[in-house]
């Protein structure tokens, strides 16, 4: 906050009056905390004015009644909450009319709601309130109560207040807009803790790359997850950030394959205004966000060479250029990379630069599929169910014992992705409180020389879906892994043939 500007002020502001006005407004700007700040604006002007006691009263945003929040001198002892509607009282009539008052024989005045001093036992004399106006809405009005000095309160007095209350009004919404910022922030964190704390570990082949992933989280080296589609690499990848000294810094997810070179070039680096048709204005990339925590890249195997050239600048340098711009950007990062492709015989196919993948690589771990974790299923499933139950708004679901033994022997080609799914399927349709083995809908072709045949004793839109998986698998092994070879004998684009990979778990 700028200190008082002149413009502000009184024309009869004496120097004294200037100095103590000076003082104050810079004490606005020492919290940004909500409640110590409301403390430092009640404790300042009361000294200011030379009072006995002074308090504040905010709006509530709900009801728009005026609310007791804070007071000086021998008010504060026996403060209680009190609340005033509107035009009622002298605090109502100047938030109502948005206008100052000064009242210097309460008794005298109509206006005058003796609440707050019955229950405080304070006995008020005389009044000078104003209200807290921040771009044309009241916040709340500001009283002072009972002059200490010879003269009674006063024009000047009204303008001195008036200036110090415009800038009070200006920290107040700041502090109001931080702890509303602050409160939404809390509840993401709690929402995104929910979501993805399906780090679940049971099975020893879990707890050993646990065990790694933490090591790895003190220190800031690189990290490189391999696994299959929906084992839970970006699960395992917010956890090693939590577990890091970064936490209380951004964590930023990126799907390379989710959007074209491009874009990805542009949310990752950001551009300049006029750096490309659309661009116009600058934008800020993923990796400044980042400043000084953690971006995962996800599908790290599908980025093309030309952002893989400027990525290793990143991890070499620290530092890259905006799309369009020249000015180098430093930025403290630690970055995870995650995928299922095999990123050696990439680099062999010269699909992936040898440079990057060994600055990718220095702490390497393979996350095992759910069916090498079978211990992990019942603790996952117990899980899952609890989280669609309360999505669903539904009592908490037990699973039948009968239920566990078919979803651990299950093999599960999508991972934990399809655990999930499943679950959440047999959630919303469940005509009873425990889950039983008819409720989950597991069906696989049978091993044959023609698995296609198999489907024609499936119902319509489950054979529709097993047959997409069977046209995927079948293209991608003939494309040796090469989910953009198989693309290209499909006549699909790569970015479509990852998403349908995703979505139906084929690897």
């Amino acid at each position: 906050m700028n200190d008082v500007a002149v413009s502000d002020l009184p024309s009869h502001t004496t120097h004294d009056q200037l100095g103590a006005l000076l003082s104050a407004s810079r004490l606005l700007t020492s919290s940004i905390e909500l409640d110590a700040l409301l403390r430092v604006i009640v404790s300042t002007v009361t000294e200011l004015l030379s009072a006995n006691a002074s308090s504040l009263l905010l709006v509530d945003p709900v009801t728009q009644e005026l609310i007791v929040k804070v007071a000086t001198g021998p008010v504060s002892t026996g403060l209680k909450e009190v609340r005033l509607k509107m035009g009622q009282g002298i605090a109502g009539w100047v938030a109502e009319r948005k206008k100052g008052a000064i009242v210097n024989d309460v008794g005298d005045d109509p206006r005058f709601e003796p609440t707050v001093d019955g229950s405080t036992g304070f006995t008020t004399q005389s009044i000078i309130a104003v209200p807290l106006i921040e771009e044309e809405r009241v916040l709340g009005v500001l009283e002072v109560l009972n002059t200490s000095k010879p003269k009674r309160f006063d024009q000047a007095d009204l303008e001195l207040l008036t200036a110090y209350a415009s800038h009070a009004a200006v920290a107040l919404r700041n502090a109001q807009l931080f702890s509303v910022i602050r409160e939404e922030k809390r509840l993401l964190e709690v929402s995104l803790d929910e979501r993805y704390r399906t780090l679940i570990v049971e099975s020893p082949a879990m707890r050993n790359v646990v065990e790694i992933a933490e090591k790895a989280a003190k220190s800031p080296a690189t990290i490189l997850l391999l696994g299959e589609s929906g084992v839970g690499k970006e699960i395992l990848a917010r956890s090693i950030h939590v577990w890091s000294p970064r936490a209380a810094k951004p964590f930023v997810a990126v799907n390379c394959v989710a959007l074209s070179d491009h874009l990805l070039e542009s949310e990752l680096f950001g551009h300049e205004k006029g750096s490309f048709t659309g661009a116009t204005q600058q934008k800020k990339g993923l990796l400044e966000i980042a400043q000084g925590g953690t971006v995962f890249l996800d599908e790290i195997g599908d980025m093309k060479p030309g952002l893989q050239a400027k990525l290793l600048r990143v991890l070499q340098d620290h530092e890259f250029e905006r799309v369009g711009g020249t000015q180098p950007i430093r930025v403290d990062i630690r970055v995870i990379a995650a995928t299922n492709q095999d990123l050696k015989t990439a680099v062999q196919e010269k699909r992936f630069r040898k440079d990057l993948f060994f600055r990718l690589n220095v702490v390497g771990m393979t996350i095992p599929p759910l069916r090498e974790r079978r211990d992990d299923v019942p603790a996952l499933a117990q899980f899952f169910v609890a989280r669609y139950s309360k999505d669903m708004k539904r009592p908490l679901m037990a699973i039948d014992p009968a239920a566990i033994t078919l979803l651990r022997e299950y093999d599960w080609p999508g991972n934990v992705r399809e655990l999930g799914n499943v679950i959440e399927r047999a959630v919303v349709l469940a005509t009873e409180e425990t889950l039983r083995p008819a409720d989950f809908v597991l069906e696989v072709p049978d091993n044959t020389e023609n698995p296609a045949g198999q489907l024609m004793f499936l119902p319509f839109h489950h054979s529709v879906e097993e047959f997409k998986r069977l046209r995927l698998q079948e293209a991608i092994a003939k494309a040796g892994g090469s989910k953009v070879k198989a693309a290209k004998a499909l006549e699909l684009q790569p970015t479509y043939l990852s998403r349908l990979c995703k979505q139906m778990g084929v690897t």
